[in-house]
């Protein structure tokens, strides 16, 4: 199959893209920046863009031929970054994607929103149902992101979105690197009272879930 990974050259995208084409796919790379694994995907054989998904043009010329499209690319919390550019990557760019996956009948369309869209969720466990309760904007725009896919699935396109907690794992360059390497020297971080409820995702369980997802018949 031809895939589509938006964001493909970041950490969650990066282990996506090789684990796609470990198992034979022809991957096709959307993301705004190289990233620490260019090199390493050109090498594997990804077929790399740069460019953001809030350029429709370039949009429209990845998502032609594809068959399957996983969408991680997102405008993440930045110091200073404008509203404006949250909202036209993770809420324009989402629907350009949309649009462009309908036209050229992709066949299922996996969209990376995040589990922050329920804020600081007051009963754990918390389930897909828990009160939406952004806390921030960039959670608030993933969400808005999410309101936009009914209108395309009502059209005929396969969708499924997944709402992933704080990943870890190897590659990550910033998340949880610092506090596993002063774990690894002997020294535990606890933050607050020890009593507060936190869940990561390791990484290669987060990739299954993507190929769960396009793999759904939902």
């Amino acid at each position: 199959m031809r895939i589509l990974v938006t964001g493909g050259t970041g950490f969650t995208g990066s282990h996506l893209t090789r684990r796609l084409i470990q198992k034979g796919h022809d991957v096709v790379v959307l993301d705004n920046k190289p990233g620490l694994f260019f090199d390493e995907l050109k090498e594997l054989g990804a077929e790399i863009h740069l460019g953001s998904v809030a350029d429709r043009d370039i949009v429209d010329k990845v998502t032609q031929g594809c068959d399957v499209v996983h969408h991680l690319a997102a405008a993440f919390r930045k110091v200073n970054l404008p509203q404006s550019v949250y909202w036209d990557v993770n809420v324009e760019g989402t629907r350009y994607l949309l649009e462009a996956a309908l036209k050229y009948g992709v066949q299922k369309f996996v969209y990376c929103s995040t589990c922050g869209v329920h804020g600081d969720v007051k009963q754990t466990p918390a389930g897909e149902d828990a009160p939406i309760a952004p806390a921030d904007y960039y959670q608030y725009t993933k969400y808005e992101g999410e309101k936009i896919i009914p209108e395309f699935v009502e059209k005929g396109l396969k969708v499924v979105s997944l709402r992933p907690a704080a990943i870890y794992g190897p590659g990550d360059p910033e998340r949880f690197s610092i506090l596993f390497k002063r774990v690894n020297k002997g020294h535990f971080l606890m933050f607050g009272d020890g009593l507060s409820h936190y869940h990561p995702l390791y990484i290669d369980n987060l990739v299954d879930a993507f190929e769960l997802a396009a793999d759904s018949d939902k």
